[in-house]
């Protein structure tokens, strides 16, 4: 099972570089041709499952476990806390976006805070169904066992805790250099917040949710803000 941690190796030190060559001309294909929005996410969505199913081969064939990648559930103070933060996080969600929605005068000014990611953010419906059932739940999903499940897992076998936590939330933000370097860090730091979440409650599945969350709430964002401008492309990426 050694070339499964290979292939695994490979995404996480060749795919930042790959994102950092590719993510110029992916996003002026994207302005020239906005319908290449939706092939731009089938392909997030490969890049991040296809590695996802190699770890999947670990704990298949041994190699690692589902309490290694943190697939289990404590029922702690932790785990209840963290239960409690994502229904106060999800009501907010849903209270925050109905604002929003019926706050158009914010809306130009929203639209500047999108600005470094505006060319990749959702503009019509078929693209929100894309980017918030298909991105936001893949990100979650993959990026956590990934990153936080199985990285972190490795790292902490040869660095102390603090290590593996920096570490791993670092790997975490590189692949987001389309962002520009400022983002990569904010996404790091992001890492850094989910690992410290992960390692409160002992278990995966509450990084996973609130990573989804938190994806899922800047898609609906920038699809309110975005809709309405879907057939001026420039300004979409302004």
């Amino acid at each position: 099972m050694i070339y499964l941690e290979i292939i695994l190796w490979a995404f996480f030190t060749l795919y930042p570089i790959y994102i950092f060559l590719t993510h110029e001309k992916e996003k002026q294909s994207v302005i020239a041709e906005p319908a290449k929005r939706l092939a731009v996410y089938r392909s997030i969505m490969y890049y991040l499952w296809a590695p996802t199913l190699v770890l999947g081969g670990l704990i298949y064939g041994g190699e690692l476990s589902l309490q290694d990648i943190g697939l289990q559930w404590h029922w702690n103070l932790g785990s209840q806390i963290g239960l409690v933060a994502l229904a106060l996080i999800a009501g907010y969600i849903l209270i925050a976006t109905k604002q929003v929605r019926e706050d158009t005068e914010k809306h130009p000014e929203m639209r500047k805070q999108f600005e470094f990611v505006a060319w990749l953010m959702p503009t019509t419906k078929k693209e929100s169904r894309y980017f918030i059932w298909g991105v936001s739940i893949t990100a979650g999903v993959c990026e956590e066992l990934l990153f936080r499940g199985y990285l972190m897992n490795f790292l902490s076998q040869y660095l102390p805790v603090y290590g593996a936590v920096l570490l791993s939330s670092l790997a975490f933000g590189l692949p987001h250099i389309y962002q520009g370097p400022l983002h990569v860090i904010r996404t790091a730091v992001m890492g850094l917040v989910m690992a410290l979440v992960y390692l409160a409650t002992d278990s995966i599945f509450i990084p996973i949710v609130l990573h989804a969350l938190l994806d899922i709430y800047g898609g609906i964002l920038a699809y309110i803000v975005f809709s309405k401008d879907s057939s001026e492309p420039a300004a979409a990426q302004a």
